[in-house]
């Protein structure tokens, strides 16, 4: 039973680990992609994230209570995260095979969704603030002008048929972007690339890295984690029970203190 206490209990602090692997996961595609851009994400993209960061946090403390819980010794406490720990890899596996399956349709879906914030943002570009602040930062952190390319401005208010913001310029300086509808080579002058293609590459390239380098390696763990877990956790089930039944049989033979003094009296 040692031997099975200690396994279990080396089990649970890399389980705790890989809970942290998870939560990075969740982290970086939240600073990177969805806090970045926020006004163009859809809901339904911030709740997966932040799922992944929740499941992470949950891993991480289950295992530690439950690696607390087997030096104690709790059984009650044991089962309970072994439980909550199948549950969460169960949720976690089934997670990522529908993801793997519908990526294509949530793609798709990101894209359009995207391409509707977008259109609108880039509608108020130099009569809302926020919205002309964000399209100049990402269009210097992404190396990219326009929604699908750089004559997506010439629609706009601010393009009027002609000039792109200053921010698409490879060499910035103000009034750049102007005339850029009538330049013979503008890829000299400007990015030519749109956002919307730069950012979903970025996002799949990320995504690609994360799965590959964090993600399904820590999938394979937690399932050889988890057997290892169920293995051991039927040997100390037995030594639970045979140490209940040794306490139980010694309560039984010894007799209780008043009696015992009771009987050397009669003696006396």
């Amino acid at each position: 039973m040692a031997a099975a206490k200690y396994i279990a209990f080396a089990t649970f602090i890399i389980l705790a680990g890989t809970g942290l692997a998870v939560g990075y996961t969740g982290a970086s595609l939240l600073t990177a992609y969805a806090a970045y851009l926020s006004p163009w994400i859809p809901v339904w993209l911030w709740v997966a994230v932040g799922s992944v960061l929740v499941l992470g946090i949950m891993i991480t403390a289950v295992s530690t209570v439950g690696a607390i819980a087997t030096l104690a010794p709790n059984p009650k406490a044991f089962k309970m995260c072994l439980s909550l720990l199948l549950l969460a890899v169960v949720v976690e596996i089934a997670s990522t095979l529908m993801l793997y399956q519908k990526r294509e349709l949530f793609l798709q879906s990101l894209t359009q969704h995207m391409n509707q914030k977008m259109t609108m943002s880039e509608a108020a570009y130099g009569f809302n603030v926020s919205d002309t602040q964000m399209w100049d930062e990402i269009q210097l952190e992404m190396n990219c002008c326009g929604i699908e390319d750089y004559e997506d401005w010439f629609a706009t208010s601010f393009g009027n048929g002609t000039d792109v913001p200053d921010s698409c310029c490879l060499l910035i300086s103000e009034g750049c972007g102007k005339d850029m509808s009538n330049s013979v080579d503008p890829q000299d002058d400007i990015v030519t690339d749109g956002c919307l293609p730069t950012i979903i590459d970025a996002l799949k390239r990320d995504c690609q890295i994360l799965s590959r380098g964090v993600w399904l390696p820590v999938c394979v763990m937690h399932v050889a984690l988890l057997v290892l877990l169920l293995a051991t956790s039927v040997f100390l089930q037995e030594g639970y029970t045979d140490s209940n039944f040794q306490l139980y049989s010694a309560s039984v033979v010894l007799p209780s203190p008043s009696r015992k003094y009771k009987t050397l009296a009669n003696d006396c």
